[in-house]
């Protein structure tokens, strides 16, 4: 049975160690990156920079460690280049503020996973909503027979729909026959 951590019920904000369950990284998409007021749990407010990301997930904090890290990853300091990235975040340990504790650490790799392709477009499916690229595919592969982007998706079914419109009138003629 999984255990839970005290800060879940907590519900602050922002990502934080104790997320991730059993101390596993978690591969995400960064949607984007922008400065933010964030307030501390002591009131205080500070501008942070904060990652928001394409999965249904709280955004993270990002301090200059781990902006450092995604810099070199992807060979950019512009945080709009960032958009659209995959990167893995996991738990170390760290001295701060006269104690050890958990920090979350982008990972000094990128990702290595099987990202899966639109079979209509050859695009990469990305997350859509609280589904990752793979439930993505899986629910579109169910759906419409084969593993889809989100726009080839949407596509698919308003042609489906249209298809179906124009059936209903030929099939109500017949009726009256």
């Amino acid at each position: 049975m999984a255990k839970t951590h005290w800060k879940k019920l907590t519900n602050p904000d922002y990502l934080g160690a104790y997320a991730l369950d059993d101390g596993k990284d978690v591969i995400l998409t960064i949607s984007y990156v922008r400065e933010e007021k964030v307030t501390g749990s002591d009131g205080k407010k500070d501008d942070c920079v904060v990652c928001h990301f394409s999965e249904r997930v709280k955004p993270m904090i990002l301090n200059s460690t781990n902006m450092k890290t995604i810099t070199k990853l992807f060979g950019t300091p512009y945080i709009e280049d960032w958009s659209g990235r995959r990167i893995q975040i996991g738990i170390e340990k760290v001295k701060a503020f006269g104690d050890v504790v958990d920090a979350l650490r982008v990972r000094k790799f990128i990702p290595a996973e099987n990202v899966p392709k639109c079979e209509s477009c050859g695009g990469e499916i990305q997350p859509r909503g609280n589904m990752d690229a793979a439930s993505m595919a899986k629910y579109t592969a169910q759906k419409y027979g084969k593993a889809l982007c989100a726009a080839c998706a949407t596509q698919l079914a308003a042609q489906m729909k249209a298809a179906e419109n124009a059936e209903q009138p030929q099939e109500e003629a017949n009726a009256d026959e």
